[in-house]
Parts: C-alpha cells; sequence; structure tokens
C-alpha cells in the first residue's frame, strides 16, 4: 500500500449543559403560542421515560406560574404567549440561533444543532439534518471526534469509521495513516466499520451503515429520521431528581427495586462463601510490534515452501491466532486489516498465490486480502 496520511481532526466533543423543563416551556411558548395541552403534546415526550405525564405536568404548571411572574409570558384565556422579553431570554437559550415561526423550526433546526454540537446555520448543514444520512452523518462526526467543517457523504465516513476500527483493533496504540482515498474496497470497509457496533455486524449499504451506528450510538429504538431526533433531544434535556417521578409511580418502582426476579438475580445458596460469577477478562489490544511478532510466531509450524521461500496461508494464521490470544478479541476481519496494515508499514510481508491448485481453494478463499488490484493470500515467513 501506498502510505496516505488522513486529514481528520479528532477532538473529544463538546458536551452541552442541557435544557430544563421550564427552559423548554419558554421555548415552545415563545416558537409559538399554545395552549397547555399543545404544551403538554409537544414537550412531554422530550423528557419521556424520565418524567410521568403527571409529573411533567406540575412542573410545567410551575415553570409557568414563574415565567408569568418573571414576565416573561402571558395567559390569556388558557393560551400561553411570550412577551418581548420572554421571547429574548428564549433565544439567549438557543443562540446563536434564532427563533423562527413554529416550534417545529425550533425542535428540527436550533434545538437538533444543540444536541450534536454543530452549529448547523449554513443551509448545507440545515439541509443534511433533515435527512436521516446527513444527521447520522453528523452524530457520528461529533460521537467519534471526526472534523465538522462539512457533513460526511456515506461513502466518505464510511473509509473514515473504517480507519478508526483499525486503530480501536491495535488499542489505539498507532495511527494509521490511512485516509478515504487509500483505496480499501466499500464491502471491505463497511465490514471493517461494523466492528464499531456493540455487537460487531455486517451492513450492506454505507447510508444504512451510517444511521444504524448513530442509532445505537444516541440509543434511537430506530433508525428513522424522527427516532433520531426524538433520541437526541431526550439527551438534551436535563431533569432534576425530584422531577423524575409522581408519586403514583414511587410504590411500583421501590417494589421492582426489591425483588431479585425483576433484576435478573440469581438466588444465592447458603453455603456460598462467594459469588460463583467473575469479573469478564479485560480485552488487551496489541501495539503493532506485539502484533506482527506474535503473527510470525503463529505462522511459522503452518507455513509450507522451501527455506528462503516460506509462507502461511493467512486462513491457517487466523486459527492459530485465535487460539493462541483469545484476550485480543478479534474478529476476523479485524484481523486481516491489521495484517494489511502491518504490511503497509512494512512490519510483515504478505503475498499472492501463483498457481491456485484446486486442492488449495478453500485455504484461498478464506485466506484472500483485497486491497485495489492486489489479492493476498500468504503471510511470508523468515527462515
Amino acid at each position: 500500500m501506498s502510505a496516505l496520511s488522513s486529514k481528520i481532526i479528532r477532538g473529544a466533543p463538546q458536551r452541552q449543559a442541557g435544557l430544563s423543563i421550564a427552559d423548554l416551556v419558554l421555548l415552545r411558548v415563545a416558537a409559538q403560542s399554545c395552549t397547555r395541552a399543545e404544551l403538554q403534546r409537544d414537550l412531554a415526550v422530550l423528557v419521556a421515560p424520565k418524567v410521568s405525564g403527571t409529573a411533567f405536568r406540575r412542573a410545567a404548571e410551575l415553570a409557568i406560574g414563574n415565567h408569568a411572574n418573571r414576565q416573561f409570558l402571558s395567559d390569556t384565556k388558557g393560551r400561553l404567549a411570550a412577551t418581548p422579553f420572554g421571547s429574548r431570554t428564549a433565544e439567549a437559550l438557543i443562540a446563536p440561533s434564532k427563533l423562527k415561526l413554529g416550534w417545529d423550526d425550533v425542535r428540527n433546526g436550533a434545538l437538533i444543532s444543540q444536541a450534536i454540537g454543530v452549529a448547523c446555520e449554513t443551509s448545507a448543514f440545515a439541509k443534511a439534518i433533515e435527512r436521516p444520512e446527513g444527521l447520522a452523518a453528523l452524530i457520528l462526526q461529533r460521537h467519534f471526534g471526526l472534523a465538522t467543517q462539512r457533513v460526511l457523504s456515506p461513502a466518505d465516513l464510511r473509509s473514515e469509521l473504517a480507519v478508526l476500527a483499525l486503530e480501536k483493533a491495535f488499542g489505539n496504540k498507532i495511527k494509521t495513516g490511512l485516509a478515504k482515498s487509500a483505496g480499501l474496497p466499500a464491502k471491505t470497509g463497511r465490514l471493517l466499520a461494523g466492528q464499531l457496533f456493540r455487537k460487531p455486524r455486517e451492513v450492506p449499504a454505507d447510508g444504512k451503515l451510517a444511521t444504524l451506528l448513530a442509532a445505537e450510538v444516541v440509543d434511537a429504538p430506530s433508525e428513522t429520521l424522527e427516532a433520531l431526533r426524538l433520541a437526541l433531544l431526550r439527551r438534551l434535556t436535563r431533569v432534576p431528581d425530584n422531577q423524575k417521578a409522581s408519586d403514583g409511580d414511587a410504590a411500583p418502582a421501590a417494589l421492582a427495586a426489591e425483588s431479585p426476579r425483576a433484576k435478573g438475580r440469581a438466588p444465592e445458596a447458603d453455603n456460598d462463601a462467594a459469588p460463583l460469577t467473575a469479573s469478564p477478562p479485560a480485552i488487551q489490544r496489541p501495539d503493532i510490534a506485539e502484533f506482527v511478532s506474535s503473527v510470525l510466531d503463529a505462522a511459522r509450524p503452518v507455513s509450507e515452501g522451501w527455506p528462503g521461500n516460506r509462507k502461511a496461508f493467512i486462513s491457517r494464521v487466523w486459527k492459530a491466532i485465535r487460539t493462541a490470544r483469545p484476550e485480543w478479541e478479534l474478529s476476523e476481519i479485524a484481523f486481516k486489516s491489521m495484517l494489511a496494515e502491518a504490511h503497509r508499514t512494512g512490519r510483515l510481508v504478505l503475498a499472492a498465490a501463483d498457481l491456485k491448485g484446486k486442492n488449495a481453494q478453500a485455504d484461498l478463499e478464506d485466506s484472500k486480502i483485497l486491497y485495489k488490484n492486489t489479492v493476498w493470500h500468504f503471510v511470508r515467513v523468515e527462515d
């Protein structure tokens, strides 16, 4: 592989302070006058399930009274409206965005932008967050610390996620030097990026990869646009402990906490001095030097050929590594990608099969690593 440098800018996303129920009430009324029923309909869902409907009504009524006392809003014939002072105060909550006509504009524009932590003032960003793939891209760019000067296309995002997955496979002990122009085939890139899911999976399309991974990041129940929006807005709101449950909710919650069955706890035997379960072993990722050394050690016993030209099928090396180093918890695609990176950096040498005999067809198929116009099947072993 040719050496390439990633131009991506990485950094930890900034955490948002969040909006209280009182803030949401003021924003909703300032965006568009409404009744109490409309306020309940639009805002209760943003704090559910942390706050029950009854608890929300109490908190919203308290907020309405406080805002009215401070002359932020008026209540005329059951309809709430913001005063000019209240509108300016509400606008400060979403600065640098501006209050536009209609709650939908504020909810799906300024609040979504604030929840992600990206200023979506340009038309390109505004259009992007109206599409599930665009919103998902911004969620992932912020979550993984990628540059947000522009919204990455599904293909560009897949390439960058593949690089991150490869770096993660090495325990973030290396910077690969790869970028989207590195030439990883789309399917290989998706397989590698799929390692970033909590449970690694294969996704057939770049757009689907982005929306599914974003849904997992924000704990959305599905990858639809509305599900992603709602999950983001729920993460943006902050709820004090005294608003999280109504009086009627406390008893069932207490009963659930006391029930071993509810928590999934197994009954404890009287003669047990200690629990039977042990903490799972920590995943240990190798650096590139340790990885290469282990690969060559695993390749030598399964290598074939004559002195000076000994080679081991990649598939056989993979089986040996999986047995010898279970603490790495590598998937096959991660292992092959790490091999390709070690080859690219000159730490070991991969080779292609010259003659593809029928008797080794299964090993050849299982061993292949695709890169641009090259297919590798072997790890070379120094004698």
